[in-house]
């Protein structure tokens, strides 16, 4: 909620419909969305405009991890890399950015002519757009091969971690119960 600020319940709307419809974990999904948010946000993006493109690339991290056989954080990672200038983090997923195509997004996107004119801002949105076009193959991918052997073995993991999780959660009660028992007893 802190890092989405006003944009917090959107956000975890998304989250349980992504995690809904992708069969994944959900707090998974919202870590990848919360690393995102936290490149934006100091990037200048209002929380608002930084949750929307979380969720972009976000979606999208999946749907590469699944086209590429990689995870979808290791996917996000490389977009967080490139989005603050690392274009070499996207290489193994067959992204390039050159600057004749930052400069290129950047006329499309209605922004100056040269990279130097950009701003940091503009650069990012340059950066995402050639990340989103380049990965046009890998669109929708996770769900046309969630029946899959990977995807399906993703899914029993991200199953079981939810499961872990709310166990935790069941258990966390008893646990502080326990420790405070064993506190006082030590006294």
């Amino acid at each position: 909620k802190i890092v989405f600020g006003e944009a917090s319940d959107e956000a975890l709307e998304f989250a349980n419909t992504l995690s809904t419809s992708f069969k994944r974990s959900e707090s998974d999904i919202i870590a990848l969305m919360a690393s995102l948010q936290d490149t934006f946000v100091p990037l200048g993006f209002s929380r608002k405009e930084a949750a929307k493109l979380s969720k972009v690339l976000t979606q999208l991290s999946y749907d590469v991890g699944a086209f590429k056989d990689a995870s979808s954080t290791e996917v996000s990672h490389a977009f967080t890399s490139a989005i603050v200038g690392n274009h070499e983090a996207l290489f193994k997923y067959g992204i390039i950015i050159t600057e004749a195509q930052l400069k290129q997004a950047a006329l499309k996107l209605g922004f100056g002519s040269t990279s130097s004119e950009l701003t940091a801002q503009q650069k990012v949105l340059a950066r995402t757009s050639i990340i989103i076009q380049g990965t046009t193959d890998a669109h929708g991918n996770l769900l046309l091969t969630q029946h899959e052997f990977a995807s399906q073995v993703r899914l029993l993991q991200d199953e079981f971690k939810d499961l872990s999780i709310e166990l935790g959660k069941l258990l966390m009660p008893m646990a502080r119960f326990s420790l405070n028992m064993a506190n006082v007893a030590h006294l």
